[in-house]
């Protein structure tokens, strides 16, 4: 009879524990999965909105360079890849505004650098406006 009394005094983990353990384990295992997708997502779009920044950035600092005199108000459109490389499959579209004058009769011109992609179902824009002077 000592078998007995020492296996009725022995202790352990009864399956309710072994199941609510479980649970919980499940469920924050969930929540951090959550966290993780929409992280990631997020740090995908920062990437993207970074690109079109940096393409917006590239066209603005290429007309700055140029002479006053070449500035004609209008508008062109491209499709461009990653590096800015002209791509008609590429991944984001840029328009670049060039108008004159502005102020009136200011040696001035406005340049707008619009990009724009496709971001899942959703279409993301990035705007760079600048003014270049004549003087």
């Amino acid at each position: 009879m000592p078998m007995i009394a020492g296996v009725k005094d022995a202790r352990g983990l009864t399956l309710i524990e072994v199941v609510v353990a479980t649970a919980v384990f499940g469920l924050v295992v969930f929540v951090l999965t959550g966290f993780y997708f929409t992280t990631s997502s997020q740090g995908l779009l920062g990437r993207s909105v970074t690109t079109g920044t940096l393409l917006a950035q590239q066209r603005l600092e290429w007309i700055k360079g140029r002479s006053f005199t070449s500035l004609v108000a209008g508008t062109t459109t491209e499709t461009i890849d990653e590096l800015g490389a002209a791509d008609p499959a590429g991944r984001y579209t840029r328009t670049t505004t060039v108008t004159r004058p502005v102020l009136g009769s200011a040696p001035l011109a406005q340049i707008a650098v619009t990009v724009t992609w496709l971001e899942g179902t959703v279409t993301r824009t990035v705007t760079l406006t600048t003014l270049v002077g004549d003087y």
